[in-house]
């Protein structure tokens, strides 16, 4: 199952909220700037009005009840006054008058003066004086008092919708531009808060069966520190619990070495009383009670192993603890000849590993090596080259999904011999907590058999 990141649900969630607020600020502005942007037109047509009226006034003269045809301002004919000289145009006193016309009218609403670009027909003046709306288009009327003439200038051009458009264009381009940016930084800052969390989770992942120290919780935000001290509270509670399992197998098997080393002595000794009478279920015995000896001395081994002893915080010269196994193997009549030994001269023997741990894991190898290997067959050791110790013997080829399983516990090949299933488990165990590996192959390279334990040693 995919799993949600909370860093981008936290990106996404925030960009939204910023997305949302940004859009509603800009609507404020907007219809703020709208209100504005009103009064400002509207005063110019105000002012467009009550500039042009005079010179309104002056164009058509004092006769205002005549019906001589109207003229349109805007042609120097039109525009003539006293003594032929041209009167100001009414542009040029306006601002902006292209988003503008204007017709002027008599006190009885006849239109004697019209711009260029009034429209021919109007509807129905307004009745007062002021802004009004007409056909959709702003307008203002304004009338004098003294004659009755008025005017009213009238908004042609999108002055007015194109100015706040560009406004707004203004306020959500920018928004366009920087969500991106935004939203990337935002992903970031979650990022870099979200750190302790990932802190604490390698935290917890390095604790194992061999490490339940507590968790460092003092640089731990308000958040965390919690969860922090409820695992500490978890990681005491089962130290506890596999302290008194490894207690208990450690004692078990500790206690059980001497009645069964006991009772084993008395059944060899039994059976060479009894000679060639010995039964074989005497043999059988025996031979129990030697494998309830091997079990009891994997069991201390494993409960020394649980307890994290095998990493040596200095380096170690580990050839004697070879030398020493390989002697050991020598000296009993049983294996006398069939352990040879080779080192290479780039074998690199010196590491932090603990001896004992080193001494369990070599004689681990080469007991499973003349137990399982071919009958009076030879174990081949190698030390080197480099930080490796291989271990190889003759022998029936193992399947690779059983050579999967044979570090488990209590796991064992197809064979006949006796044995616990513990000690390839034993020897991975010890790896594991020095930093090396323990490879397994089936056949030997080169070979056609054959089972080979190679031991990387960590540094």
């Amino acid at each position: 199952m995919k799993r949600r990141s909370i860093a981008l649900q936290l990106a996404v969630w925030l960009s939204a909220g910023m997305l949302v607020f940004w859009l509603g600020g800009a609507a404020i502005s907007t219809l703020v700037l709208r209100s504005e942007l009103e009064q400002a037109f509207d005063e110019t047509l105000r002012q467009s009005a009550y500039r042009l009226l005079p010179l309104a006034n002056r164009d058509v003269g004092d006769d205002v009840h005549g019906r001589a045809p109207v003229p349109r301002l805007g042609r120097d004919d039109d525009n003539r006054g006293p003594k032929g000289r041209p009167l100001p145009r009414p542009d040029e006193m306006a601002p902006e008058l292209e988003a503008f016309t204007y017709l002027v009218f008599d006190q009885n609403g006849v239109i004697r003066l019209r711009a260029e670009d009034a429209p021919e027909v109007l509807p129905a003046l307004p009745a007062s004086d002021g802004l009004t709306f007409i056909d959709g288009h702003r307008a203002f009327k304004s009338t004098d008092r003294r004659n009755g003439m008025g005017i009213l200038v009238l908004e042609t051009s999108t002055a007015r919708s194109d100015a706040l458009w560009g406004a707004v264009a203004g306020l959500l381009w920018p928004l366009a531009a920087l969500l991106p940016l935004v939203g990337l930084g935002i992903w970031q800052a979650v990022r870099l808060a979200l750190q302790p969390v990932k802190r604490l989770s390698r935290d917890v992942a390095l604790r194992s069966g061999t490490n339940l120290t507590p968790l460092n919780d003092d640089d731990q935000p308000a958040e965390l520190a919690p969860i922090a001290r409820e695992i500490e509270g978890l990681l005491e509670r089962l130290r506890a619990a596999m302290e008194a399992e490894r207690t208990f197998a450690a004692s078990s098997a500790h206690e059980l070495r001497t009645p069964i080393a006991g009772a084993l002595a008395q059944t060899q000794r039994l059976a060479r009383e009894l000679g060639d009478q010995a039964s074989p279920r005497l043999k059988e015995i025996e031979q129990s009670l030697r494998g309830l000896a091997d079990l009891s001395e994997k069991l201390l081994q494993l409960s020394r192993l649980e307890a994290g002893f095998a990493r040596s915080a200095d380096l170690v010269d580990l050839a004697p603890v070879l030398n020493l196994v390989l002697r050991d193997f020598e000296a009993q009549s049983s294996t006398s000849g069939r352990v040879r030994f080779e080192r290479h001269p780039a074998a690199e023997l010196t590491q932090r590993i603990n001896p004992d741990a080193f001494a369990i894991a070599i004689r681990n190898l080469i007991h499973n090596a003349l137990l399982h290997g071919a009958s009076n067959g030879p174990v081949f050791v190698t030390a080197g080259p480099g930080p490796t110790v291989v271990v190889r013997n003759h022998g029936p080829i193992v399947a690779p999904e059983l050579m999967a399983r044979l570090t488990e516990r209590f796991a064992r090949g197809p064979t006949r011999a006796s044995g616990t299933g513990l000690g390839l488990a034993v020897v991975a165990t010890i790896m594991q907590q020095t930093g090396g590996a323990l490879q397994l192959r089936s056949p030997v390279e080169g070979w056609a058999d054959g089972f080979e334990a190679r031991l990387r040693l960590g540094g």
